[in-house]
């Protein structure tokens, strides 16, 4: 009797094959659109770069509102607070310039502030992916941190010295949806993780009660 594949596994097995199709597509495109190797250009080459400005927790609650300012942070992706105007609108990318999580990279989409230890990527032209340049971006950027005097910084004259392989767009498409959809599993692997603990802990107390409770042994 064959054992049945449950329906997860079957999800798997086709999220595997999707993989092996796309870097055979992507094997295909490099060989067909850079016959001579991918280009190597700079950040600064690429993008336009800027700094965001300095904003107080006074001024934040003074202008409180709906819009995401930006900080150093990493947790709640790097959000600081909310205020009611933006500085920039449209597809970018942050970083950190200073402190524990200088070089942390995020990609941004939509009306938004930054203060002034986080650094902004706007790209030059449109054969940019900006989801593609912030994977790329991640693997390298702590490279360039510099932690002198206790205090680790990249500031922007180090940014936009970063070499990084540029394929063609249509490549560069084809590796934001491999690594997209190795995003969204692991999104789905961790909210499996905290049901199951969640699960886990409630079972825990459960039987901890049971276990622990003596009122029909008592005298």
């Amino acid at each position: 009797m064959k054992k049945k594949i449950k329906t997860k596994d079957h999800s798997s097995i086709s999220r595997k094959n999707n993989m092996t199709n796309h870097q055979s597509k992507i094997e295909k495109l490099i060989a067909k659109l850079c016959p001579n190797g991918v280009e190597v250009k700079s950040i600064g080459e690429i993008c336009q770069i800027n700094r965001g400005r300095v904003m107080s927790k006074d001024y934040l609650k003074d202008n409180a509102g709906d819009y995401p300012v930006y900080s150093s942070q990493t947790a709640d992706n790097g959000i600081f607070g909310r205020i009611n105007t933006y500085d920039y609108d449209g597809e970018y990318l942050t970083w950190t310039t200073d402190g524990a999580y200088a070089g942390s990279i995020f990609y941004r989409n939509g009306k938004f502030s930054i203060t002034n230890v986080c650094g902004l990527l706007k790209a030059k032209a449109v054969n940019v992916n900006m989801k593609f340049l912030s994977y790329i971006l991640a693997t390298v950027s702590k490279k360039y941190v510099s932690a002198g005097m206790g205090n680790p910084k990249i500031m922007s004259n180090v940014m936009e010295k970063i070499k990084i392989p540029l394929p063609p767009l249509a490549i560069q498409e084809e590796i934001v949806t491999i690594l997209n959809s190795f995003t969204e599993l692991e999104a789905e692997l961790e909210a499996e993780l905290e049901a199951e603990l969640e699960a886990r802990k409630k079972q825990y107390e459960y039987y901890r009660g049971k276990l622990l409770t003596f009122n029909e042994y008592a005298k």
